[in-house]
């Protein structure tokens, strides 16, 4: 018998909230969104409240403070969802998984879908603040990033998994906007994070301090240094294309 290539979202605690915002964290440029969301997570106190299963998924558990956890895990608190990946999200898994994802946050009833990731520059040791930039389906989102600093995207491309979330959630009808902080391209960069935190801050109701994030940067680097290797071997594998990106 053959893999399954089904994809389950299994909610260990019951999620039954009206229009919640979901904040998606995923391995890609920077780990910022990995980064970002976990940190989120642990310094607003979120509660464990699902997880992915999948026979697609990689044979990977992960380990965090002597407790044995799954690699794709959802966090709860108030109205807010966080979905948190430690493992890269491979093109076969991330066609499908986006498409999962997207049909549950229609069920749920999303109001909004935030998607954290990282935008290379070389000369990022060069950047004490990098700039966030951003992209959305609806003006009023467009408009309401632009108040709060965020570099609206004039021209461009949004690629791999999190282009498959926005145009899932073009198709759905679902608000989605998607976040990217001028990162490292190939280092964990907890500094991008803190930058696209102190954005969710004005963007969303939520308070999350990011001084301790900052404060041990070298340790966030060296503890997503394995993930960040992996990423980059995905990411390698992914087909892309180079087209310079012109901002506002």
């Amino acid at each position: 018998m053959g893999l399954s290539e089904d994809i389950a979202i299994v909610e260990t605690k019951k999620i039954d909230i009206e229009s919640p915002i979901i904040i998606e964290g995923v391995p890609d440029i920077g780990l910022v969104g990995s980064i970002a969301v976990s940190h989120m997570v642990l310094e607003n106190k979120f509660e464990e409240v699902g997880y992915i299963k999948s026979d697609l998924l990689p044979p990977v558990m992960v380990i965090h403070e002597r407790k044995v956890l799954n690699p794709i895990r959802i966090f709860q608190k108030g109205k807010i969802l966080a979905i948190l990946a430690e493992i890269p999200v491979d093109p076969k898994l991330g066609f499908l998984l986006s498409k999962r994802l997207v049909d549950w946050y229609k069920e749920k009833g999303a109001e909004l879908v935030i998607s954290i990731s990282g935008t290379p520059v070389q000369e990022r040791i060069d950047i004490d603040d990098p700039i966030v930039f951003g992209t959305s389906n609806k003006q009023e989102l467009l408009n309401k990033m632009e108040e709060i600093g965020v570099q609206i995207l004039e021209e461009g491309f949004i690629s791999g998994f999190y282009a498959l979330i926005l145009k899932n959630c073009i198709e759905l009808g679902i608000n989605s906007s998607v976040l990217l902080s001028q990162s490292y391209p190939s280092y964990p960069d907890p500094g991008a994070a803190a930058s696209i935190l102190k954005t969710i801050n004005k963007m969303i109701d939520i308070n999350i301090d990011v001084k301790q994030l900052i404060d041990q940067a070298q340790e966030v680097k060296i503890n997503y240094r394995a993930l960040m290797e992996q990423t980059n071997a995905s990411m390698q594998k992914e087909t892309k294309v180079e087209i310079p990106t012109m901002y506002r």
